[in-house]
């Protein structure tokens, strides 16, 4: 529990967001206040570039040992529809790369899968992106000193821009990429689609007002769509966000052409002003129903490393000298006592001998006699004592830091000592052994130290624990005690 403790990760409270494009890193976070926001992206030339712009942003905004919220582009990830399988929830992540392994052209060895129930047909909507993708990821955020905590899609995190108790389609592009449309109800996606063949920017110094009835119509093909599929929750607006537009213009021009409201997309903080950090935004706030991150990507923590094995001998070594000093305090103490009883000693001896003189030059009577008798009683008692400490073994005075020291350097290599009992010259020992024939062959090796040569043993008792690993047990030899 102490090593543990010791090597216990501090809790990091920051958290920040990066859309990941692949010609782009963005990055949104709250300021050390609370009351801004950090908004600031990295151009990339490829993939290879990701950790040299994650390790730039992070340096230049302080964020190390943050908590890292990952959100996948378009391009990065691919969103399947398939039927919901029987399998328990906790299954479904490592089983749904070899359900759409079909659908896909890479080995479900080399993908990582989430998906939820979608809310039209509830069916099973996956997404799967690459599995080195998100390796790369991850480990660049590690070796930064931050943890890596949720990994998802754009479109997904995308819901954040619209109203939780309606369903809502939202016209969204990015620079040069394309339009979108994605369906939410109650924030949740349902429905995606990718519109072709529309020139941007659509209003431009002039604007082409076939490309505008164009877009609304196909806006209004969607929405009779999403009609007879939403019918308890109908689509109650549309949102605009596209970057190389005048959203609110936009959304001027297409009210006129459509039969639902249309607005600019508004539910963001100030100073976002792109689609990257508007989604990079929205994954802070959103609680994501769909996580990339799962355990299997998640780096697996070794304790059996040099800098913890290092770590446990010196807190070895702290323990061993720590019960060396309290031997060393009990031999102390014990020597104390013997000082303090020797001196009791020798003054009832003065006292017997000041009585013995005194009887002499006196006739006895029954209460000297008696009285005499008491002493002798006493002396015979005090002597017993005095005998009885110097029957200690002289082990006992010099402390048992010699003889501990002795035992460990006799260790092998086939024995581990679970229990050592000391009492005067009386030593038990008990643990577990590699085979039979270690114990006898450790015990000859006890003649090569002082202390041990003449430790007997009258009982040896060999077994095997519930793991099949040979046990004994060690009781040392019992001696009568001398008649007086």
């Amino acid at each position: 529990m102490l090593i543990k403790k010791l090597l216990k990760r501090k809790t990091v409270s920051k958290v920040a967001s990066f859309a990941v494009f692949e010609n782009k890193l963005t990055l949104v976070s709250q300021s050390g206040d609370g009351t801004d926001w950090i908004c600031d992206s990295r151009e990339l030339g490829s993939r290879d570039n990701w950790g040299q712009a994650l390790e730039s942003l992070i340096v230049q905004y302080q964020l190390a040992g943050s908590r890292i919220r990952f959100v996948l582009g378009h391009g990065l990830y691919q969103s399947l529809t398939i039927d919901k399988p029987a399998l328990p929830h906790q299954e479904l992540a490592s089983a749904l790369p070899f359900l759409v392994k079909d659908l896909v052209s890479e080995s479900p060895a080399n993908l990582v899968a989430g998906g939820y129930e979608e809310p039209l047909k509830k069916r099973l909507q996956v997404f799967v992106a690459e599995r080195k993708l998100v390796q790369r990821l991850v480990l660049a955020s590690l070796s930064l000193g931050c943890v890596t905590e949720v990994i998802t899609a754009d479109e997904v995190v995308l819901g954040e821009l619209t109203d939780v108790h309606q369903s809502q389609l939202v016209l969204h592009g990015r620079h040069q990429s394309g339009l979108q449309l994605t369906a939410f109800k109650q924030q949740v996606l349902c429905f995606q689609r990718q519109l072709r063949g529309f020139r941007q920017p659509l209003l431009g110094e002039e604007p082409s007002s076939l490309q505008i009835d164009g877009l609304a119509l196909e806006l209004q093909r969607s929405l009779d769509f999403l009609s007879a599929q939403l019918r308890d929750m109908p689509i109650a607006q549309v949102l605009v966000s596209c970057d190389s537009e005048d959203n609110e213009l936009l959304a001027e021009a297409l009210r006129r052409r459509l039969s639902v409201p249309v607005a600019a997309v508004s539910k963001f903080p100030s100073g976002l002003a792109d689609y990257d950090a508007r989604v990079a935004w929205a994954a802070l706030a959103h609680q994501p129903i769909l996580n990339l991150y799962h355990d299997s990507l998640k780096p697996q923590s070794r304790l059996l490393t040099l800098p913890n094995l290092a770590a446990s001998w010196a807190i070895g070594a702290v323990l061993l000298a720590s019960f060396a000093g309290w031997q060393s305090w009990q031999e102390h103490r014990v020597q104390q006592q013997l000082a303090e009883e020797q001196l009791r000693l020798s003054q009832k001896k003065t006292e017997l001998d000041t009585a013995k003189a005194a009887l002499a030059r006196h006739l006895p009577s029954e209460l000297k006699v008696k009285l005499n008798g008491e002493l002798e009683q006493q002396l015979a008692a005090k002597q017993a004592t005095l005998k009885a400490i110097a029957m200690h073994d002289k082990s006992l005075q010099a402390g048992f830091a010699s003889l501990l020291r002795q035992l460990a350097q006799a260790a092998s290599q086939e024995i581990s000592v679970s229990r050592i009992h000391l009492q005067g010259d009386k030593l038990d020992l008990e643990g577990v052994a590699s085979s039979p024939n270690a114990v006898p062959n450790w015990l000859q090796n006890f003649s090569r130290y002082p202390q041990l040569t003449n430790r007997g043993f009258e009982v040896m008792t060999l077994g095997r624990n519930e793991q099949n690993v040979v046990t004994f047990k060690l009781h040392a030899q019992r001696q009568d005690e001398e008649q007086p």
